[in-house]
């Protein structure tokens, strides 16, 4: 599989469904399946809401620039969280009531059962919560962790 359908084929699976719960189950099969034909899965981390809802969009389009550059740095299949978690799929699931503790959950599964092998964090990923839990996460699980360092 090439890396550079990966965010389509991410957002093609998970775009029906309903829940957080639906969209980690299906995310963690369609990652099983892309491992079977990869010897690498990797995971871009980073601050999204940490500084503040004015400053969401902003991080958000960061985080899409850092990831398209580890992509084009990398020959193994690469997401983020923004590849998941599309605008119009956040609104349908009504992630905006979902709790955080609820969000970390999902996404330790994600790392501890999807094949993922490679945890990219972005810079400053230390203010965030979330970016914190995914990183200590992927150090108890063994996980290969790089530190990306620069700014976009």
């Amino acid at each position: 599989m090439e890396r550079k359908h990966l965010g389509f084929l991410i957002e093609e699976t998970v775009r029906n469904a309903s829940s957080i719960d639906e969209v980690k189950t299906l995310l963690i099969s369609l990652l099983r399946k892309i491992r079977q034909d990869s010897n690498r899965i990797g995971y871009v981390a980073g601050l999204i809401t940490s500084e503040g809802p004015e400053n969401i969009d902003k991080n958000v389009r960061r985080l899409v620039k850092f990831t398209s550059d580890i992509r084009s740095e990398n020959n193994f299949p690469i997401f983020a969280s923004t590849d998941v978690i599309s605008d119009a799929l956040f609104k349908k699931i009504g992630a905006d009531a979902i709790k955080s503790g609820d969000w970390e959950k999902f996404w330790r599964a994600v790392l501890a059962q999807g094949g993922v092998t490679d945890v990219f964090m972005t810079p400053r990923w230390e203010i965030s919560r979330g970016a914190t839990d995914e990183y200590n996460t992927a150090k108890s699980l063994g996980l290969q962790i790089h530190f990306v360092t620069g700014e976009v």
